[in-house]
């Protein structure tokens, strides 16, 4: 695991989340709801996630979960270090509780939230996901939810790596007249090696779950991808990821969620003692 930052990278991986969001509609990435990876993600999530609790997203983007969830109900707030997509997200609704924020420095107090939705965030470190999961610990209340939501090098993304680095490769893509590359780094954990990070930083893993295998397959090839939506299987890409999901559901998920809770200490039991 990379655990030195590299400032240079990481004003990169920025650009290209701006880019990446820019792209995209709310209107159209609230479609995401009605897909069938989505539906079971959300399935683990309201098993997890407090009702009569605050929660906070972290690294919400265009805050399509932040916005489903409010729909339904819950109490969701929203920071993101890209101004870009919070600016999108209060001009599609000026009422959304969101703002620029760092995952790394927070902007709420100590034990604010009940629950805390970190996706597709954690693998961006270049500096490894240390402080942000430190942070998460500390605005979380005690026994508090921590779902965590990471991707998996799978098998696909093994079978097309070379494929992957060419089209990466910027030397390349100056010869053959291309625009460089800026695509967001990211980094893939093992479920030890997250499991053993997150319990220094005083949270219990209770579940780990792999998930997106759908997902799986459009990255594989766009062959399988439903060229009228944004980001899903067409109907053979969704068959082909059910069957990876019922028997290879490790190695060909793109996705694992870990499902979390803040240990107590006994700093948390006294302050609970005082405040009754």
């Amino acid at each position: 695991m990379k655990t030195i930052k590299d400032e240079s990278t990481d004003s990169i991986t920025k650009i290209a989340w701006e880019k990446n969001w820019d792209s995209i509609s709310i209107d159209e990435i609230l479609e995401i709801f009605s897909y069938p990876r989505v539906k079971k993600q959300m399935e683990i999530f309201l098993k997890e996630l407090p009702l009569n609790e605050p929660i906070l997203e972290g690294g919400c983007g265009l805050a399509p979960y932040l916005i489903r969830l409010r729909q339904m109900g819950y109490d969701v707030r929203g920071i993101d270090y890209n101004e870009a997509p919070i600016k999108k997200v209060l001009a599609y609704d000026p009422t959304l509780p969101v703002q620029t924020g760092d995952v790394t420095r927070i902007p709420y107090p100590d034990r604010s939230f009940g629950a805390y939705l970190s996706l597709g965030v954690l693998e961006h470190f270049t500096e490894g996901p240390h402080q942000a999961i430190r942070e998460a610990n500390r605005v979380l209340k005690p026994e508090g939810v921590f779902i965590v939501g990471v991707p998996r090098y799978h098998l696909f993304m093994f079978l097309t790596a070379p494929i992957r680095f060419l089209k990466r490769n910027n030397f390349l893509r100056k010869l053959f007249h291309k625009p460089l590359d800026t695509h967001y780094w990211e980094q893939y954990f093992k479920k030890k090696e997250l499991v053993a990070i997150l319990s220094e930083e005083n949270f219990e893993v209770t579940d780990i779950i792999p998930l997106d295998h759908s997902h799986a397959v459009v990255s594989f090839s766009d062959f399988f991808r439903d060229k009228n939506r944004f980001d899903e299987a067409n109907s053979l890409g969704l068959w082909l990821g059910n069957f990876c999901a019922k028997y290879l559901p490790w190695r060909t998920a793109a996705q694992m969620i870990f499902i979390c809770r803040k240990k107590s200490d006994k700093n948390d039991c006294w302050d609970v003692r005082i405040n009754l």
